[in-house]
């Protein structure tokens, strides 16, 4: 097989004895190096010019692409990408790096074994052992922000997640999977829901309202919290709906609040204190106090 041909075929990345079999395939692949159209990017791994660098280190380590790794490579919303890719190995493997491999750092996790995702071509683990991992590996919040953007693009079910999570840290990854809900969309809305909830309130997400559409959250039934995303820029027929809606909201009988990316992704807190003063104030009023 052209050695060119061959690579795409395996993600656009592989070791030598996968492309040179015979001697012929060896002055094929040698060609192909000479002429640009493939690249020596370790000893012994060679790739296609601009092809992931997350897929070359799974090739140099003899790994599958996991955790939040291979969330970023699914496209799945993370809240933070981490400086060197998560790779899972055989629980064997030796602990002694080659030279080779420390020249490709990344974080490794041991196992017995993770199933490949069956539409990638790489070495990627499935989504559900992803997500699985991820509960295991970084704090709560972050997966499960990663784990709403997965349901709410349907490419996973939260019992397909569960039956992936094993080890000492079972539990709590289990009880942390039971926050996720597929109907927030967007990472500020999965950490606004969490800190409201985790403070004792109700915070139901994407939720229509007749006259308005749907809006981020309501809490307790009667407070709306909107939440502006990071590339959120307002023209002026944007802003002019935003306060149409605001006002219909009021009418109704809603109390509106609006958090930036910025606020909500500092501090989730600020949500739940705007809330609970929001909440103490209508309770004085109605009181007579």
């Amino acid at each position: 097989m052209d050695p060119l041909e061959n690579l795409m075929s395996r993600g656009g990345v592989a070791r030598w004895s996968d492309l040179a079999a015979t001697s012929a395939e060896a002055r094929q692949l040698a060609r192909s190096v000479q002429v640009g159209e493939v690249v020596r990017v370790a000893q012994g791994v060679y790739a296609c010019a601009g092809v992931d660098a997350t897929l070359v280190s799974a090739c140099v380590h003899r790994a599958r692409v996991t955790c939040v790794t291979a969330a970023v490579l699914y496209g799945f919303t993370v809240l933070t990408v981490p400086p060197a890719p998560h790779l899972s190995v055989p629980r064997s493997r030796g602990r002694t790096p080659s030279r080779v491999r420390k020249a490709w750092p990344a974080v490794l996790h041991r196992e017995d074994g993770s199933e490949l995702a069956q539409d990638a071509r790489g070495p990627v683990a499935a989504v559900a052992h992803t997500l699985a991992r991820m509960l295991t590996c970084v704090p709560s919040d972050a997966a499960l922000v990663t784990i709403d953007s997965a349901l709410a693009a349907r490419r996973v079910t939260v019992d397909q997640i569960a039956a992936h999570v094993r080890g000492p840290l079972r539990v709590r990854a289990l009880t942390a999977l039971r926050q996720a809900d597929g109907r927030s969309q967007s990472l500020t809305e999965t950490l606004a829901r969490l800190a409201l909830t985790r403070a004792g309130l109700s915070a139901e997400p994407a939720v229509r309202i007749l006259g308005v559409g749907w809006v981020d959250l309501l809490v307790a039934g009667r407070i709306v919290v909107e939440l502006d995303g990071f590339a959120y820029h307002s023209g002026r027929a944007e802003y002019r709906e935003d306060r149409r809606r605001d006002r219909e909201l009021v009418r109704q009988g809603y109390v509106v609040l609006r958090f930036t990316f910025e606020d909500v992704v500092r501090d989730p807190q600020i949500v739940v204190r705007a809330v609970l003063a929001t909440l103490a104030g209508a309770d004085s009023r109605a009181s007579g106090e």
